[in-house]
């Protein structure tokens, strides 16, 4: 077996001053010019239920009686069911990703 001769009167098997050398290159940091490829997931931004909720009282004056979030045609919208003072019913439909009103729709029962 050969041997290195390290820094202490101990000599070193060359195959492990090799196995160190190859562990210790392995927890270095990267380079500096190295570039992270992986790409993180990122949620679109949603406008809060509360700033649905004037936008869409903006369309029909009332007062709100129910709201959801749900998927329309793969779009995530914020529904409000209002009551006006007249007692009529609409279904207001506001983007949640924009703010954009979908649908503004009189409910007849």
């Amino acid at each position: 077996m050969r041997y290195i001769k390290g820094g202490s009167t101990n000599p070193i098997p060359w195959t492990a001053a090799v196995a160190l050398a190859m562990a210790l290159g392995t927890a270095m940091p990267a380079p500096i010019h190295a570039v992270n490829t992986q790409t993180a997931e990122v949620e679109p931004m949603r406008i809060t239920q509360e700033q649905a909720r004037q936008i869409a009282l903006q369309q029909v004056q009332g007062r709100v009686l129910h709201v959801e979030l749900d998927t329309e045609n793969g779009v995530l919208v914020y529904e409000f069911i209002i009551l006006t003072d007249q007692n009529q019913v609409y279904e207001v439909e506001v983007n949640a990703e924009t703010g954009k009103v979908m649908k503004v729709e009189r409910e007849d029962f």
